[in-house]
């Protein structure tokens, strides 16, 4: 009788464990954008916790060094704003008012192409895109609110943490509590120097563009350079959809301006490309670009413009998860865990 109670016991709990689990898998698609929030201001904190590491060097305790932290981004932007704000919000101003005659000015040129009749330039309609894309991921709640909750929520894991981590630890089986926490660990590593790298990339072709279209004579090339360097965020695709507006203004201008402006973003590019991101990957963590062409595809078509901003951070999370706790723990293969160094016997996988 005992026996037999047990098994009808396991019976149920094993058949609550597959509701709870078809439960979660429903849930996942409403929520989805709720999901990518928090997953934003997951690398919020990581930011937050970069800017305190100077702090926590110093000695000063933890929850002072990561507000120290925050104040310091805070100061940075300000300082930023403080000496670049006018300048970059007339050029950007300028850059808005010119790019709706130099779509034109394309359209016509390539309606006048034997070859160009059939194509449409209905996805350089930017202002109609990046308004209907800001929309959907930030859906009628409003911008600031979402930004709001977004930060809060940074500050929050940024303070605490190992908080959250012993959370999702307890999730699992209390003997793989200790490799869950490794993994996400090292996937919170792998994620911050992932950033930092980008950061860098971003500032450093940023500065490149805008510093060749100034010798060019391109107007508003430091609002250029600022738009390149933030699309450069978005591996792939990200430098070709920077230069959009750049090429575009080049081209209104005449075929001098046009060559000359290509071979900034080209060298820019290359310079990104050949030296950058290999040194930065060799420091921080190399993703199959393929996997990260997939993500960005199937993120992109889910989730709009948010989804093909957060897809290269979340494949480095997801990738050094699969890779700790699939393809070394539970297969057994010696490889190389991202944002760690090379362990013995890695072969580059």
């Amino acid at each position: 009788m005992d026996v037999q109670g047990n098994t009808e016991g396991a019976v149920v709990r094993k058949t609550l464990i597959v509701l709870l689990l078809v439960g979660l898998a429903l849930l996942l698609v409403p929520l989805s954008g709720t999901l990518l929030l928090i997953f934003s201001a997951i690398l919020i904190a990581v930011l937050i916790r970069s800017a305190a590491a100077p702090f926590r060097m110093l000695g000063i305790p933890e929850t002072p060094a990561v507000l120290l932290g925050v104040l310091a981004i805070f100061a940075v932007l300000y300082l930023v704003g403080w000496l670049f704000g006018a300048q970059l919000g007339q050029e950007f101003s300028n850059v808005a008012a010119q790019l709706p005659s130099a779509i034109d000015s394309a359209r016509d040129w390539l309606r006048q192409q034997p070859w160009g009749q059939s194509l449409s330039l209905a996805s350089l309609d930017l202002q109609s895109y990046f308004g209907r894309a800001v929309s959907f991921a930030f859906g009628a709640v409003g911008v600031i609110t979402n930004l709001v909750l977004v930060v809060i929520g940074a500050i929050y894991f940024a303070l605490q943490p190992g908080l959250y981590v012993r959370g999702a630890e307890r999730l699992f089986p209390k003997e793989q509590g200790p490799r869950v926490v490794d993994a996400l660990n090292a996937s919170g590593v792998a994620l911050q120097k992932y950033l930092l790298g980008q950061l860098f990339t971003m500032t450093v072709v940023g500065s490149l563009v805008a510093i060749g279209l100034t010798f060019v004579g391109l107007p508003s090339a430091g609002a250029l350079g600022v738009i390149v360097g933030v699309a450069n965020f978005i591996p792939l695709v990200g430098p070709v959809i920077g230069a959009i507006p750049g090429i575009l203004l080049a081209f209104a201008q005449g075929p001098d301006a046009l060559i000359a402006a290509s071979l900034v973003y080209l060298v820019a590019q290359q310079a990104e490309g050949n030296v950058l991101t290999p040194l930065v990957q060799r420091w921080a963590v190399s993703i199959p670009p393929a996997l990260l062409l997939f993500a960005l595809g199937a993120l992109g078509s889910l989730f709009g413009i948010l989804g093909i901003l957060l897809a290269a951070p979340l494949a480095v999370v997801l990738y050094t998860l699969v890779t700790m706790l699939w393809s070394r723990d539970a297969l057994g293969y010696d490889v190389r865990v991202p944002g760690r160094r090379r362990s013995r016997g890695d072969d580059g996988g």
